[in-house]
């Protein structure tokens, strides 16, 4: 029998970085408690897959006050969830920064991984430069190549934060899911679960949020 029939093949690895916005706004209408319940349960979601293809690893850089790396890429089964407190202004840029520094350093997403997919969550505009950080990510080697969601946070999202996320979003405008009420991250978040499992059995991630359906009498927000 030749030795490769003895070998065990490793799963690659599927990263998901979330950028969430935790600014002080993000206090207001349980927007913060919301968007903690949703990533837990979808890491929860993705811990219980068995892919023999792909190990789903979960990501998360926050950004209020400071931007830092809340969560490194950790296979999902291996993550802890700890919840994102809220405070300070908005610094996307930074975190832009962060996010790109990671995707391309292979120690934290290795060579052999998938694709990755990432999702920026905000409720407002950028306190600092975000340009100049987002063109970087957008032009890196591997960071470039992501898979890229957007999700406006709340009723009072204006033209020029909206921009930004459209910016951000592989699909421009189609890529921008509007979450004007809480119980609209939930279903966002339901559906990224859904796709990335999909993805992680061998099928493919779409850049275009659907326009999901209205399920505010199904859901209770505390």
């Amino acid at each position: 029998m030749a030795l490769k029939d003895f070998v065990t093949t490793t799963p690659r690895q599927l990263p998901v970085l979330l950028l969430a916005d935790v600014s002080g706004s993000m206090q207001h209408e349980s927007k913060i408690e919301t968007l903690n319940r949703c990533v837990g349960e979808m890491v929860r979601s993705f811990a219980d897959l068995n892919e023999p293809t792909y190990e789903i690893a979960v990501g998360v850089i926050t950004f209020g006050g400071t931007a830092r790396l809340h969560h490194p890429p950790t296979p999902a089964h291996d993550l802890i969830w700890q919840d994102m407190p809220a405070e300070g202004p908005t610094p996307l840029g930074h975190a832009l920064a962060i996010a790109t520094e990671l995707l391309e350093d292979r120690d934290q997403v290795p060579s052999r991984s998938a694709r990755p997919v990432l999702v920026l969550a905000s409720d407002g505009q950028p306190t600092d430069d975000w340009e100049e950080p987002l063109d970087r990510l957008l032009t890196a080697p591997r960071a470039g190549k992501a898979t890229r969601f957007a999700v406006a946070i709340g009723n009072d999202v204006d033209e020029e934060a909206t921009l930004v996320l459209e910016r951000f979003a592989s699909g421009g405008e189609e890529g921008v899911f509007r979450a004007e009420k809480a119980h609209r991250i939930v279903e966002f978040f339901d559906w990224l679960t859904m796709s990335v499992s999909q993805q992680a059995a061998g099928g493919e991630v779409d850049y275009r949020p659907p326009p999901l359906a209205d399920r505010s009498a199904d859901i209770i927000v505390d």
